[in-house]
């Protein structure tokens, strides 16, 4: 107890659980206090994620938002004492880390959240339909319906120009433009393919990514991949996002990372427009959280800078808490549009396939070094998407090439849900993140999908995250929101630790022998993360020295059944010492 604390302020945080980790502070503390800390919080039990931490931490200090002191004998924070300090008395209380989510588009999920219909990818498409005609009968004329996101299951549905018809009944006469959950697809009305001129009428000229009805040879207005590119544009144009616009997404979207507990993330694909944003609030003070962006450069992806754009960025622009040391490349699409890159064919399609098809690779060997070589040249570390195992074992083959060069960059095989046993022991041995993401390693829709299409033995074995962890490979986990439903990483770890949907809606489990234990699954969102994205020396774990990024959820993860875990809630989110978010 803190008997002498007689002027301090204190705050009684009810709750009735027990304990865990770090190190006394006496040792490791350098920071002279001559008023006092800012805020003190003991009686709690605290995981603090630390490297080589021994057990039974239950409280620390934070100065100007920094962890000053961590210890497990709650009287040494006595020495921390003075009468404008609070206290906060945890009665007992778990207290984790601040989550790191090391794959995300945040921008995009405040701007779904303000300006775009939402509905679950697990709608049947009468159920989408019913959506969209509910949202459009509010808008104003002209406006476009943009969001999503709709279930790959649906794709057979929208292969048909009937399934167009019946979306411009519903449409109010609104350009409706709409997301697939991979984000890499999208299904468009008719008059969202006019004002991007795609002819109706088909013809032999459009890409083969824009799907014609089997029988009128017609656009059925859905589109894959790059195909998406022309209405997306045409939507921008018309509803172009200003400063402001983008400021205000970004800010919805860390209210609700707060309320999930993330206070750090990293920003799986930023353009020009959305880093001055981000910079923007944080020169107002109002970013309250650590963002890594990845940067995108002119022909990698929609919305990339060109190269001044990038050089300006990449040269200027590094903040304390909004980084540009990293850049994003797509190596190849996504499965449920065979567009994802294998070494084992696809399925046959009921259009009778004449070939074997493997998906497609996006870039050689040869030219990804190149890219990667640029990058290096930049400073930049690499994040590469790679939804297939052939796409996996390319990016090694560059990873390996520049290694050999002497590269000491950072490497990330983002997503990396099928990974052979060769390119899993390769990561290792080059030390090659494995950013996994998003929630796609328990039964869900896009699991279900993926399995349509793959041969069973393929299929059934994704995301091979203990296999990783036994290897030595560093495992950060993100929750690729927008493209997913939510950033809760919760739901996360909970599947990660069960291999089974957390919400119920999905019977079964997903490679059992894959899971991974509570601790490695709360390390995977703290820590991990902040070590995937360079940002370990700041944020990711209670030590000493650290920005004060800290959360208490309703439970203890270390005392719940696995199956309680992915229904945690949070009570309280702090960042720097602020309280951010409080569910009271």
């Amino acid at each position: 107890m803190l008997s002498s604390l007689l002027f301090a302020t204190t705050v009684l945080f009810g709750s009735s659980f027990a304990t865990t980790v770090t190190k006394p502070f006496r040792d490791r503390i350098a920071l002279k206090l001559t008023d006092g800390a800012d805020l003190i919080v003991h009686n709690a039990k605290v995981f603090t994620a630390a490297e080589c931490a021994p057990s039974n931490v239950t409280g620390f200090a934070v100065k100007d938002g920094v962890f000053v002191a961590v210890t497990r004998n709650d009287t040494e924070l006595e020495l921390f004492m003075s009468n404008q300090t609070t206290v906060i008395d945890m009665d007992g209380a778990s207290v984790v880390p601040g989550l790191f989510d090391t794959h995300i588009h945040h921008i995009g999920g405040g701007k779904m959240l303000l300006r775009q219909v939402e509905f679950s990818s697990a709608l049947s498409l009468d159920e989408v339909l019913k959506a969209i005609d509910t949202y459009a009968s509010n808008l104003t004329e002209g406006a476009w319906v943009t969001g999503g996101s709709w279930g790959s299951s649906l794709i057979p549905q929208l292969s048909t120009v009937e399934a167009r018809y019946r979306l411009d009944n519903v449409s109010h006469g609104h350009p409706v433009f709409l997301a697939d959950d991979t984000h890499h697809n999208a299904w468009a009305n008719t008059a969202a393919l006019e004002a991007a001129g795609i002819p109706l009428s088909g013809g032999d000229n459009l890409s083969p990514n824009i799907v014609l009805d089997p029988v009128t040879g017609e656009v059925t207005g859905f589109l894959i991949e790059e195909a998406t590119g022309p209405v997306s544009a045409a939507q921008v144009a018309a509803e172009p996002d200003t400063l402001e616009d983008l400021k205000e997404y970004s800010l919805r979207a860390w209210a609700m990372l707060h309320s999930f507990g993330v206070t750090s993330i990293q920003d799986a694909a930023v353009s020009a427009p959305s880093l001055d944003a981000m910079v923007s609030l944080d020169k107002e003070g109002k970013l309250k959280g650590w963002i890594s962006t990845c940067l995108t450069l002119s022909g990698s992806m929609a919305g990339s800078m060109d190269e001044a754009e990038f050089d300006t960025h990449a040269r200027d622009v590094n903040r304390d808490r909004v980084r540009t040391d990293f850049t994003k490349l797509v190596l190849d699409g996504v499965p449920p549009t065979k567009t994802g890159a294998f070494l084992t064919p696809y399925l046959p399609s009921e259009n009778n396939e004449t070939s074997p098809n493997y998906g497609l690779v996006y870039n050689t060997t040869a030219e990804l070094v190149d890219t990667l070589r640029r990058y290096r040249d930049h400073g930049r570390h690499t994040k590469i998407h790679c939804t297939g195992d052939w796409s996996v074992q390319v990016a090694m083959d560059a990873f390996e090439a520049l290694r050999k060069e002497g590269s000491q960059q950072t490497y990330h095989i983002a997503h990396g849900q099928f990974v052979t046993p060769q390119d899993r022991m390769r990561m290792q041995a080059l030390d090659v993140v494995a950013e996994v993401s998003p929630f796609l390693w328990f039964p869900g829709i896009i699991p279900q999908s993926i399995a349509a299409v793959l041969p069973d033995d393929v299929a059934a074995h994704m995301q091979p995250n203990r296999d990783l962890l036994d290897l030595g490979v560093l495992v950060a986990g993100g929750s690729d929101w927008a493209v997913s439903a939510d950033p809760n990483p919760w739901e996360g770890i909970g599947g990660l630790v069960t291999r089974q949907d957390p919400t119920g809606r999905f019977p079964g489990t997903l490679w059992a022998e894959q899971a991974v234990s509570v601790e490695e699954g709360l390390r995977i969102f703290t820590i991990n993360g902040a070590k995937a994205a360079r940002l370990d020396d700041v944020v990711g774990s209670i030590e000493v020295g650290k920005a004060a990024n800290f959360v208490v959820p309703d439970r203890d993860p270390f005392v719940v059944s696995a199956e309680e875990l992915g229904s945690t809630k949070v009570l309280r989110t702090y960042v720097a010492g602020e309280l951010v978010y409080s569910s009271e």
